[in-house]
């Protein structure tokens, strides 16, 4: 794997974390 995509993959992953705290509050 590139750092490039574990960077990307790393930056989805924290967005879709707070999407669902948002979602879920």
């Amino acid at each position: 794997m590139n750092r490039r995509q574990s960077d990307h993959l790393m930056m989805i992953i924290i967005s879709l974390t707070i999407l669902i705290i948002i979602l879920t509050y």
